[in-house]
């Protein structure tokens, strides 16, 4: 034991009964002692140099802006799905004002949560707590006080970390309480536009798996009926599509549910049988489903438009996420 203690650089005392455990104890304080001279006490004036950063960059920040340098928890540094429970902002306008932009799902808006800035193309959906799977919403809900989900490409936040949701507002001139912020940077006004206030919210989560689903209905008309048979045209117009959706139900707007039994013809045209009997002015309906997913926003200065995706440089096919 003392030729291997001996060995190993920890003294003689040790193989003479010395406890282990003080010499664990004395490496811990080394570290902590290591740990206390790197770290910076508050109050203390410090510079921070950066490198690789290009004049141009620095040259397009504004005087007003404030920079900050924080520390990321573990992930943080790394793009997810985010979800957001969003409130839309009550809306004070009068008729006689200037008619309200609707804010379609995949539209350009810029997103404040906690010191992070970033623009991204979300997608509106309904928040059910009692269901894994949300319907999707074609436009943001615009009456004052309504609860709905928001999913975007972002950095990864822990917590409930409070949202803002702006869009780029064209017209200067226009006269509402909308909220502005900070400037070329930070938010504000860009040239002749500037961020006008939509929602607030929270994080709910980051989590690929949450299910958003749009959802179409592909209407027909009976052409010939006799008590719960039908001839239905104007739904399909090939006989492959007919085939392919033979296994899915189809129902009417009069309740009635029934299937597709075979394909009639070259033009899509197809025999139905429905659990009662159906009449000559019912339409015959087949909702369909798709998952949808956001997108990335082109990034600043990018004259294409090309989308963009993982945070970081780099050339070449990599997508690019940005935070503003």
């Amino acid at each position: 034991l003392e030729e291997l203690v001996g060995r190993r650089g920890w003294g003689a005392n040790v193989g003479k009964g010395e406890d282990v455990d003080n010499m664990d104890q004395d490496s811990d304080d080394e570290e902590e002692e290591a740990m206390a001279r790197a770290c910076v006490p508050p109050g203390a004036y410090v510079t921070i140099t950066l490198q690789g950063i290009p004049s141009s960059a620095y040259a397009n920040l504004s005087p007003h802006t404030i920079l900050t340098a924080v520390s990321l928890l573990p992930h943080e540094n790394k793009v997810s799905v985010l979800h957001m429970g969003l409130t839309s902002q009550p809306n004070s306008k009068t008729d006689n004002d200037i008619k309200e932009v609707p804010i379609k799902s995949k539209d350009v808006l810029t997103f404040r949560c906690g010191w992070r800035t970033w623009s991204s193309r979300p997608i509106f959906s309904q928040h059910n707590l009692n269901s894994d799977k949300h319907k999707f919403e074609r436009y943001m809900p615009t009456n004052g006080g309504a609860f709905f989900a928001g999913s975007v490409f972002g950095p990864v936040t822990y917590g409930n970390c409070p949202v803002l949701m702006f869009r780029e507002a064209k017209d200067v001139t226009m006269e509402t309480p909308d909220i502005v912020i900070g400037d070329a940077v930070g938010g504000g006004r860009i040239g002749d536009s500037r961020r006008e206030f939509l929602a607030h919210g929270s994080i709910i989560g980051a989590d690929a798996d949450r299910i958003v689903l749009k959802r179409i209905v592909l209407t027909g008309f009976p052409t010939r009926v006799h008590k719960r048979h039908a001839t239905v045209k104007y739904m399909f117009y090939n006989p492959e599509d007919v085939k392919w959706f033979m296994p899915a139900g189809i129902t009417t707007k009069h309740g009635l549910q029934g299937n597709i039994i075979q394909s009639v013809g070259d033009h899509g045209v197809m025999k139905c049988l429905f659990d009662r009997p159906i009449k000559q002015h019912d339409t015959v309906c087949l909702p369909l489903y798709k998952r949808v997913f956001p997108k990335f926003a082109p990034m600043i200065g990018n004259e294409e438009g090309s989308e963009v995706g993982s945070e970081g440089g780099g050339g070449g096919s990599g997508k690019h996420f940005q935070v503003l």
